[in-house]
């Protein structure tokens, strides 16, 4: 693996070693072999080969034109959002029942929303997994991750919900920081007060030229605190623990995500992101061979992004105003026919309590709760309730996917017609969509009772994109080839074929027989005091 980093950075990665290895204490045990997993959150691969053959990124197109590290699509199933491929990759669920980042849960009867603490720690337990059957139970690390997933430290969102745990394992989190650091302090917050001022910059010109200000306060936190700040101390403890010997490290990298959904997943910004990562890549792949043993490194993606339209730009109102609010408009005939399926139309149900409707806009597809009832609604019962609101989503020319559940299956309606799982091949899609994806969502429905009574996927448009619901200019969940085609990068070296996944869980099983076989590492000692001095 030698051949293919340049002699100056083998150079550093060793000295790097040297100095942290001499402050920090090694974790007690250790694994056959170890694994740092490098999540690149919303890059499609379709922009990541872009930026290998046009040298963006020099480092990883490097590995890959060596011939040492194999690159392949991957498929994670449904939806393309990071809550339903963490829930299947760290736990190896096939039905975690996670329906979007955001969306209205009828169990807790309220919004919920995954970058809030204390609905990811409410969700997190709902996952209700064994103990060990985590990929990072018995001793692993997770960064920027939404759940714990029974790792050994607290830098998740789901673990901020406590602010105590979080004040008393503080000093856990902070050990081999200082020893791990790559810039001296005035350096680092010389670089930090030049990319804050420029933020600032750039939220200020785009927001005058959107005229639209609702998200771009929270933009610029994120720019100067997370993807700066936030993610420097990320990627410094997890060299530290490839030195320490942490058994599995998984680093979310949610930087080009972030932009995407705020600036394109096309914008410089955007670039800029995969042209920065590149060069952390250098840094832990090169950690990695450094420590002895080394590490194994893959590289992989959880969905991609596409340009999106916001429907409220083209139409000048938000979507819930369109659905609920909108001129009556029958249900097609062909739609009513197949929605039925052969049963005879429910007569007008009795007078009911108000049926507060929540629709939740989760990017470029949308759930539609129009009773706050803990079962979903089925078609049938849509024609016979609410016949106006399935009229208006169904006619509407920027919403290309409506699904819903008929009897114990879902449904797509396309272009005035009913299509199953299996007829999806010769539903008239626009070429931006892909056929496997809308498969396997309507496959995948039925184990995602929290999901809405309606699921609405905004049509495309062209060069590739697609209409929004939320007011943002890239987005992610839908049903297209960018945004379900993922990726994966791994060591031809491993002892397990990465390539042809067809689900996360899928990848959970193959990494779990190589990294979690053989002994298991026992509670490193510091861990072990701060356990037992606050229990």
């Amino acid at each position: 693996m030698n051949e293919v980093m340049e002699a100056q950075l083998q150079s550093w990665a060793r000295r790097y070693v040297r100095q942290v290895a001499s402050r920090v204490r090694p974790v007690s045990a250790s694994r056959r072999r170890k694994l740092l997993v490098v999540h690149l959150d919303g890059v499609p691969k379709t922009a990541l080969e872009e930026a290998l053959r046009s040298r963006q990124m020099p480092f990883l197109a490097g590995l890959v034109n060596s011939g040492a590290y194999a690159l392949d699509e991957a498929f994670w199933g449904s939806p393309a959002s990071t809550p339903a491929f963490q829930g299947g990759f760290l736990y190896g669920q096939r039905h975690p029942n996670l329906p979007a980042y955001s969306w209205f849960d009828r169990e807790l009867g309220r919004r919920v929303q995954m970058n809030t603490p204390a609905d990811a720690l409410a969700i997190e337990a709902r996952l209700g997994a064994r103990p060990g059957t985590s990929l990072l139970s018995e001793g692993g690390h997770t960064y920027f991750s939404l759940f714990q997933a029974q790792a050994t430290n607290r830098l998740c969102m789901s673990t901020l919900a406590d602010f105590k745990v979080m004040k008393r394992s503080l000093r856990y989190e902070m050990d081999g920081v200082l020893a791990g650091r790559t810039r001296g302090p005035l350096d680092y917050l010389r670089s930090l007060g030049r990319d804050a001022w420029n933020a600032f910059h750039e939220v200020r010109r785009w927001a005058r030229a959107q005229g639209d200000w609702r998200h771009e306060h929270g933009y610029l936190l994120s720019r100067v605190f997370l993807q700066r700040l936030g993610w420097s101390f990320a990627h410094t403890k997890a060299m530290v623990d490839m030195v320490r010997g942490v058994p599995i490290v998984y680093l979310v990298y949610g930087n080009y995500d972030e932009v995407a959904h705020r600036r394109g997943p096309r914008s410089e910004q955007a670039l800029e992101e995969l042209r920065r990562v590149d060069a952390y890549l250098g840094e832990l792949h090169a950690v990695a061979h450094a420590v002895e043993p080394g590490y194994d490194v893959v590289i992989l993606s959880d969905h991609g992004h596409v340009d999106s339209e916001a429907i409220e730009k083209r139409t000048g109102q938000r979507l819930e105003k369109l659905l609920l609010e909108g001129p009556p408009l029958p249900v097609a005939e062909d739609v009513r026919r197949g929605l039925l399926d052969g049963r005879s139309p429910e007569a007008p149900l009795a007078p009911r309590a108000p049926s507060e409707p929540v629709v939740v806009e989760s990017g470029n597809f949308s759930h539609v709760y129009l009773t706050r009832e803990r079962q979903p609604l089925e078609a049938a019962e849509l024609l016979a309730r609410f016949p106006d609101v399935l009229g208006r989503a169904t006619r509407h020319p920027d919403i290309g996917i409506v699904v819903v559940r008929r009897r114990d299956e879902a449904v797509a309606l396309i272009g005035g017609q009913v299509y199953g799982a299996e007829d999806v091949a010769y539903a008239p899609l626009p070429a931006e969509f892909s056929p496997r994806a809308v498969a396997d969502y309507l496959r995948e429905l039925p184990h995602m009772p929290t999901a809405g009574d309606l699921v609405l996927f905004g049509q495309a448009v062209p060069q590739g994109g697609t209409v929004g619901f939320a007011w943002e200019f890239g987005s992610h969940g839908g049903l297209t080839r960018t945004e379900t085609g993922s990726l994966i990068c791994w060591p031809r070296s491993l002892p397990v074929d990465l390539s042809s996944l067809g689900h996360c869980a899928e990848l959970h099983e193959r990494l779990s027989s190589v990294y979690r076989d053989g002994p298991r590492p026992r509670r490193e000692a510091g861990l072990l005091e701060w356990e037992e001095a606050h229990p």
